[in-house]
């Protein structure tokens, strides 16, 4: 017969891995990458990402300015913020 702290040490090892596997399963994975650069001093790039959990992000532009947007995951759904960024400053829009 199993000893008191023998079953108790088996009862937390259980349930630590029960909580490891499901960690394990909200963990981000990138699902998309690209990063463009032309390096011919204009400096214009397109840089595209996107995560399982429903962050996504894509950006272009050049040295001078940037237009973008993201997606953070929300309770009612996807929440996109758009925005563009030059020499007056960064100028998000919540839609």
């Amino acid at each position: 017969m199993l000893n008191h702290k023998y079953l108790l040490l088996l009862v937390v090892l259980l349930c630590a891995s029960f909580t490891l596997a499901d960690v394990k399963e909200l963990e981000p994975v990138l699902i998309k990458h690209i990063n463009q650069q032309n390096l011919d001093g204009a400096g214009q790039y397109n840089h595209e990402i996107e995560v399982n959990n429903g962050v996504r992000a894509s950006a272009k532009g050049n040295v001078n300015s940037v237009q973008g947007e993201y997606f953070l995951p929300g309770e009612e759904g996807p929440i996109r913020v758009t925005y563009t960024a030059d020499a007056t400053g960064f100028h998000p829009h919540i839609n």
